[in-house]
C-alpha cells in the first residue's frame, strides 16, 4: 500500500509518499516546498493560498505516478491561529476533494510519540521532539505508555525574526531566550532529534563529526549530548551556503538547521539526557499508523 501525507506547516509544506507493508514502512518519494511559507503573515494573504494550491497540484500530480491508495492532508500551528485559516481550508478542498486535518498540539504530541513507540525496546524511557515554524512538541515515554507532552509555543520563525541582527544570529540571546521559556522538570537518559538524520549523517563525515552505532531500529547513529553540542557550535558559525554544499539534494533544509538543533540542545540540557539519536521519524509515522 501506498500512503501519501502532506503536511502543511508555517514555514514550508512536506510531501511524502510511503509503501507500507504491514509494520514496516520505506519513504519512496519526498519534498520539501520551502517556498510554501504559509506563515509569511499573521493571516493567510490570497497570493500565498495561490502559492499553496499551486504546490499542492504538483503535489497530487505526483501521488497518481505513484498509484498512491490514501492521502492525508495535515495542517499545524499557522492553521491553529490565523483568523483567516478557513479560506485556506476551503480553497484547498475546492482542489482536491480533501479535508485538511488540523492538527492539536495534543494530538500532535500523540502523533509523535506513536512514531517512536514501535520502534524501541521493552524497557526503554525515551524523549522526541519536534520543531516546527510555529511551535515544539516534546514527548516522553515508553514502549507501553505516553508519560507526559509538553508544547512549546514558539518555533524557528518567532526565534530567526527575534534574534537576527544586521551581522547575524544573536546565539548568545537565542540561549538566554531558550534557557528562561523553556520548562521541564523530567528527566530521560535518550533523547530522538527528529527529522535530522539524513542531514547529520550526511554532512557529519565531511566536517569530520564522528558518531557510536544505535541499536534502535532504522537509527544507525548516535552521539553524546556534549558531542552534539559541539556540532552546534560548530553549525553556528558555518555559512548558511557552505552547510548547503554539504548538503544539495534539499540545501533549503540548511537555512533553519542551526536555529532548530538550538531549541533541540536547550530540551536536552533541560531533560539532562546523556545520549542524542538523530531520526527520520516524525509525526507522520504516527499519522500512517492511524490511517492502516
Amino acid at each position: 500500500m501506498n500512503i501519501s501525507i502532506i503536511d502543511i506547516g508555517t514555514q514550508s509544506l512536506k510531501h511524502y509518499v510511503f509503501e507500507v507493508q504491514g509494520n514496516s514502512k520505506k519513504t519512496i518519494y519526498y519534498k520539501r516546498y520551502s517556498e510554501s511559507n504559509l506563515g509569511e503573515h499573521e493571516d493567510i494573504r490570497t497570493e500565498t493560498i495561490k502559492r499553496n494550491i499551486s504546490i499542492l497540484s504538483e503535489c497530487l500530480a505526483v501521488n497518481k505516478t505513484f498509484n498512491t491508495n490514501k492521502l492525508q492532508l495535515l495542517g499545524t500551528d499557522i492553521l491553529r491561529k490565523a483568523s483567516n485559516a478557513q479560506d485556506f481550508i476551503h480553497a484547498v478542498k475546492e482542489r482536491t476533494q480533501q479535508n485538511i486535518l488540523v492538527v492539536s498540539h495534543e494530538l500532535e504530541a500523540s502523533y509523535l510519540y506513536d512514531g517512536f513507540v514501535g520502534i524501541v525496546p521493552e524497557g526503554f524511557t525515551f524523549a522526541a521532539m519536534n520543531v516546527g515554524g510555529g511551535s515544539t512538541e516534546v514527548v516522553i515515554g515508553d514502549k507501553n505508555k505516553l508519560h507526559k507532552s509538553i508544547k512549546v509555543p514558539f518555533g524557528v520563525k518567532f526565534l530567526n525574526k527575534t534574534f537576527t541582527t544586521a551581522t547575524g544570529i544573536d546565539w548568545s540571546g537565542v540561549d538566554e531566550y531558550l534557557s528562561k521559556n523553556i520548562s521541564i522538570s523530567e528527566t530521560v537518559d535518550n533523547a530522538f532529534v527528529t527529522g535530522v538524520l539524513d542531514f547529520v549523517s550526511t554532512i557529519g563525515k565531511p566536517l569530520g563529526f564522528m558518531f557510536e552505532e544505535s541499536n534502535i531500529s532504522n537509527h544507525p547513529i548516535k552521539v553524546s549530548t556534549e558531542k552534539y553540542i559541539e556540532f552546534l557550535n560548530v553549525f553556528r558559525k558555518m555559512p548558511v551556503g557552505e552547510l548547503q554544499k554539504l548538503y544539495p539534494k534539499d540545501p533549503v533544509f540548511a537555512n533553519n538547521f542551526a536555529m532548530g538543533q538550538s531549541v533541540y540542545v536547550a530540551i536536552i540540557r533541560k531533560l539532562k539526557a546523556k545520549t542524542v539519536i538523530p531520526s527520520n521519524n516524525d509525526l507522520t509515522d504516527g499519522v500512517i499508523q492511524q490511517l492502516l
